[in-house]
């Protein structure tokens, strides 16, 4: 979870549209080879490799929308 001060420094990263849809692309590319490599892992370290790279980049491409959720977050 990322916390106001976080989301206020990713905010020029995420609020530009062009940047942020580039690097969208680029990360959700990524995903999907990982995703693919995942189907043909003849090990299960591999496996495991796969799915945790799989997982992060995931994570990544929620980053807007987590960084938008951070800075409406009241403060109790």
């Amino acid at each position: 979870m990322l916390d106001k001060e976080m989301a206020k420094r990713l905010g020029p990263l995420v609020n530009n549209k062009e940047l942020w849809e580039a690097l969208k692309e680029h990360l959700s590319n990524l995903r999907m080879l990982e995703l693919q490599g995942l189907a043909v892992a003849t090990s299960e370290q591999e496996m495991y490799r796969k799915q945790g790279k799989a997982n992060l980049l995931a994570m990544l491409l929620k980053l807007k929308e987590q960084a938008t959720e951070a800075k409406n977050r009241k403060e109790d």
